[in-house]
């Protein structure tokens, strides 16, 4: 499925850069015997063309809009795709995990009623002991059944959380009033 989703991002990737080619328009010649150039400034009565760039500000902010959508749906059509199915119905079950170093991690895995003490790191799992307490897995059993699984949260859930003032703590806006109130303050004392 990975595959095929990169094999489809490719001509999309070339369609969208091509696009920003075709879109440039060839200029048009100008005939330079017919223009008009006058050294006095334009009478009252005459209307002078407009050299506004709104509107060409306008037209970039909607096509960056559109582009930056684009992407994000993109993105998000990738990460759908690759994101594992759950099976709960699985005989094969992850019973505890305990990060011990970036990378690294100890896996308690059990397949039925026997379970394995698995070492899983950036590049490989390896078996370290079998586990034979049949107390210790049912406990293991029982503790994964009862703790939820916690669902990885996104990106921009994680940004808007780190973004989102504390509620120990004063707002931005309320640090930015003392901090001009403090300056005002020092400015008086001059």
């Amino acid at each position: 499925m990975n595959s095929a989703i990169r094999i489809l991002c490719v001509p999309v990737f070339c369609l969208v850069i091509s696009s920003g080619v075709w879109a440039q328009e060839a200029p048009t010649p100008v005939d330079e015997t017919t223009l008009v150039i006058s050294d006095a400034a334009a009478e009252p009565g005459t209307s002078v063309a407009s050299t506004s760039i709104l509107p060409y500000i306008l037209r970039m902010v909607l096509v960056l809009g559109f582009v930056i959508a684009a992407i994000y749906g993109l993105y998000a059509l990738i990460r759908r795709s690759s994101r594992p199915k759950p099976m709960s119905d699985s005989p094969l079950k992850i019973l505890a995990t305990n990060q011990v170093g970036p990378g690294r991690s100890l896996l308690v895995a059990s397949v039925g009623t026997k379970a394995w003490l698995l070492g899983s790191t950036d590049a490989a799992l390896s078996l370290i002991a079998e586990i034979q307490d049949k107390e210790l897995i049912d406990e293991l059993t029982l503790n994964a059944q009862k703790s939820p699984d916690v669902p990885r949260q996104d990106f921009s859930t994680v940004l808007s959380s780190l973004l989102k003032p504390r509620a120990g703590g004063t707002s931005r806006q309320g640090r930015s009033s003392d901090f001009y109130a403090k300056q005002r303050d020092r400015l008086k004392k001059f």
